[in-house]
């Protein structure tokens, strides 16, 4: 398989994405963001049990 049938892949699938972000909108940065505020949540809440065990 060529590299060009793989970057014109890509860059079809890259068109259809941004096609339908309209549509997604905002729900996508609530999404992203509610995935990273739970990731930190967790992590600071592993580091605080991490540190009661340490002292």
């Amino acid at each position: 398989m060529p590299l060009r049938s793989i970057f014109e892949g890509l860059g079809d699938l890259f068109a259809w994405t941004f096609q339908a972000m309209p549509y997604v909108g905002p729900l996508a940065n609530v999404v992203f963001w509610s995935i990273i505020a739970g990731g930190i949540v967790y992590w600071l809440r592993e580091m605080s049990k991490h540190e009661k065990q340490q002292g």
